[in-house]
């Protein structure tokens, strides 16, 4: 039987959590994420990593396990993204280059190849389950043994005092990932930040997250009856839910409200014009 990361806790069967600021996993030669701790893999051998999406903290020391053999998959819409996290970087500020100084660690991470794709993922030891919102190509992975790591998809309600808006690029297809995580057959849940949860558990989590979502949603319906624009939007919400004031919430608060602001005019809920060549929003009346 393969070795195991000397961090790793048993959760069910092979399936094992290797905890750490991003909780990876890890089942009988697979790898599920990494964590940050290199040397919790010394001496375990990786056949396939893979990647729940295309974020930096996610896959840390992915490019030291892929030289150490392992085959390294991500989904189509996250794997630039791997390869290249540059890219998250000029994302945020509409592809141009931002300065360094605007820049943080958070943000920032060393690229690895990848291998394959997680949508032609065949594997007895877990299966691929589509949970975009928090990035378009997200996936969640369950093991064998009925262990769910869902990535970022789901935030367990002890991080919403810290993190009152986790960052997502759609809030819809995020209430449509947490629907989906609340319909999978599993006895353990292992969110990408704070502890696993019995499935039981993640009931009240989930159900957190999803009020969360909307709580947001109409916060910002409200404030926009008398129109704002973009930059006063982000200052609306920011403002609101507390958020601290610094470069690195102000350039993920940027996205998560855009992404809000989007589905509301989808939905018909607000209209957008462009006046004196600043971009407005309002309430439709």
């Amino acid at each position: 039987m393969p070795s195991v990361p000397d961090t790793a806790a048993r959760l069910s069967g092979d399936t094992y959590v290797v905890p750490g600021l991003t909780n990876a996993g890890y089942v009988a030669g697979l790898g599920v994420d990494t964590s940050e701790n290199e040397a919790a893999y010394a001496g375990v051998t990786l056949d396939t990593l893979a990647i729940t999406h295309g974020h930096a903290d996610h896959f840390s020391i992915a490019h030291i396990l892929r030289d150490a053999g392992a085959r390294v998959i991500a989904a189509r819409d996250d794997a630039a993204m791997v390869e290249n996290p540059d890219i998250n970087i000029r994302g945020m500020f509409s592809w141009a280059k931002p300065s360094d100084k605007m820049t943080t660690k958070l943000f920032r991470g060393i690229g690895c190849a990848v291998d394959g794709h997680v949508e032609d993922f065949n594997d007895h030891r877990a299966a691929a389950i589509p949970l975009p919102g928090h990035t378009l190509g997200h996936h969640g992975f369950l093991t064998a043994d009925g262990v769910l790591f869902t990535g970022d998809a789901l935030y367990i309600r002890d991080l919403w005092e810290q993190h009152p808006l986790p960052y997502a690029i759609d809030p819809g297809m995020v209430v449509a990932s947490l629907e989906r995580i609340r319909s999978v057959d599993c006895t353990w849940i292992v969110p990408a930040h704070g502890l696993p949860v019995r499935r039981d558990e993640a009931e009240g989590h989930i159900d957190f997250h999803i009020a969360q979502v909307h709580r947001t949603a109409e916060m910002l319906l409200h404030g926009l009856r008398n129109g704002m624009t973009t930059e006063g939007a982000v200052a609306f919400i920011s403002h609101e839910l507390g958020l601290p004031e610094n470069q690195a919430v102000y350039w993920l608060a940027v996205t998560d409200v855009k992404g809000y602001l989007g589905e509301l005019l989808d939905r018909g809920l607000i209209e957008f014009s462009v006046r004196n060549h600043v971009g407005w929003w309002q309430t439709v009346a």
